[in-house]
């Protein structure tokens, strides 16, 4: 005797009424509590007055000219520009060779690199900031520019791993065995062939290991001198605040702002790969 599969209930998979709402309030709910903070310091930096009041009572660009002939500022931008721009340099190259190693070589203990170099993004900033702490005595090394470019590169270069894997989900090897076939050497595959396809993947990665070294705390306090943007601003913050740290913060904001197209068109990359298959 054959028997007819059960029939869904009519209306069984669809929403109870009310559901879109209750999912759009909480969406929003959580949106507001994230980007509240960013939208009252940007509110604060046009501010007239030399505190720290919400809402302002009159607005302006005093405290944007202000953060501009700041020396404090202007050097602490200097040293984390450097200091970010080392770090994603080295994270570029760590992580576009880690990652070509993951994706292309199958190696005991394959999982387990994956996992160490994904390791520094899962850890509290500051217990890897005081290991490096106590790590730099045993090179002969001081706090400085030097020590804080090592120590960010260390975070840096798992950002560009992971954004260089993306780019290489769907990355064929025949590509380069044929290449090697016709004559070329590994570098001219790597620069003709590997690098043209996963170059959004480390262009986004460096741009995020420059941004993430570039506001960075928890490692700059224990490896540089008090002398990078973030130390700055908390110092002007604990001690003299006015809107002017307001003003910094806005600003850093908008950079920050710009890098997401870079990390939407590598997502975009690996999306249309995936189609593909």
């Amino acid at each position: 005797m054959t028997v007819a599969p059960e029939q869904p209930r009519e209306g069984g998979s669809q929403r109870r009424p009310g559901t879109g709402l209750v999912l759009g309030a909480y969406a929003a709910a959580v949106c507001a509590f994230l980007f509240a903070p960013i939208v009252i310091a940007i509110i604060l930096s046009f501010s007239s007055v030399p505190q720290l009041v919400f809402p302002p009572p009159g607005y302006g660009l005093t405290w944007y000219r202000e953060a501009l002939e700041t020396r404090n500022y202007i050097s602490g931008f200097a040293v984390s520009t450097i200091i970010a721009g080392g770090a994603a340099l080295i994270s570029a190259v760590a992580g576009t060779g880690a990652a070509i190693a993951i994706n292309h070589y199958r190696f005991f203990g394959r999982s387990a690199v994956q996992v160490l170099i994904m390791l520094p993004v899962a850890l509290p900033g500051v217990v890897i900031g005081l290991n490096l702490l106590f790590t730099l005595s045993l090179y002969n090394m001081t706090t400085g520019i030097v020590a804080t470019t090592l120590a960010h590169s260390l975070l840096g270069t798992s950002y560009v791993t992971y954004l260089v894997l993306a780019t290489l989900a769907n990355y064929d090897l025949t590509l380069e065995q044929a290449s090697l076939n016709l004559g070329a050497s590994r570098s001219q595959t790597f620069w003709r062939i590997t690098f043209p396809l996963v170059r959004p993947g480390i262009g986004a990665g460096a741009v995020f290991a420059f941004l993430i070294s570039f506001d960075n705390v928890a490692l700059s306090i224990f490896t540089a001198r008090g002398d990078t943007l973030p130390l700055r601003l908390m110092q002007k913050i604990q001690f003299y605040p006015d809107p002017s740290v307001a003003a910094v913060a806005a600003v850093l904001v908008f950079l920050s702002l710009m890098a997401l197209p870079l990390f939407g068109r590598v997502l975009q990359q690996r999306d249309i790969g995936r189609l593909g298959e």
